[in-house]
């Protein structure tokens, strides 16, 4: 059987976001909310479906048209945004926010729901971007990357603000701090 390829893309129709899953053929092979991994597909009247078509495959022409692609997020140089903190560099959420608004203006964020280990909490955000959509985890720590027993309201934000320059990242806007290093890798070769 041969292998079809598929490209998912976030829309937004009648103030609702969902996820549709467009075929090479153009046909919507799969229609979910944003918070769902249900197929709500063939509960739609035809008439929903074809509006949501026509909305995802303009929104998919506009990306393709526009939209820079990870090898090239990933060489942005974010050296001079870096915050460094007890030895630890943390990019800024909100110049990181800046950047992929200037790229993206359509860009999406969405915090989901906590979730309780114990008493740590780990929060996650997801970014649309690009015509992808992209989740980050972080638990809420302390200036040590330590978790947090039962954290207050200040320590969840400051987590969810971080969480935000991470998922942010995914697309490849400053993702090297996360591997540690200094420098963004060049694709250059140097005489």
């Amino acid at each position: 059987m041969k292998n079809a390829s598929y490209t998912w893309i976030t829309i937004k129709y009648q103030d609702k976001l969902f996820d549709v899953r467009l075929s090479n053929s153009k046909a919507i092979e799969e229609i979910r909310t944003v918070d769902s991994e249900i197929n709500i597909a063939p509960i739609l009247h035809e008439k929903t479906i074809h509006s949501l078509q026509s909305i995802a495959y303009k929104q998919k022409f506009k990306l393709e048209e526009l939209a820079m692609q990870y090898k090239d997020l990933r060489q942005i140089n974010v050296s001079q945004h870096i915050e460094k903190k007890n030895g630890l560099s943390y990019l800024s959420w909100s110049w990181a926010l800046d950047q992929l608004l200037q790229l993206d203006d359509s860009a999406t964020w969405e915090y989901l729901e906590p979730k309780r280990f114990g008493e740590s909490m780990m929060v996650f955000c997801k970014v649309t971007a690009f015509g992808k959509s992209r989740t980050a985890q972080l638990p809420v720590m302390d200036f040590r990357n330590q978790a947090i027993p039962n954290p207050n309201a200040y320590q969840v934000n400051t987590a969810m603000q971080r969480c935000l320059a991470k998922a942010i990242s995914l697309h490849g806007i400053g993702l090297y701090i996360y591997a540690g290093e200094d420098l963004p890798v060049t694709t250059e070769v140097v005489a």
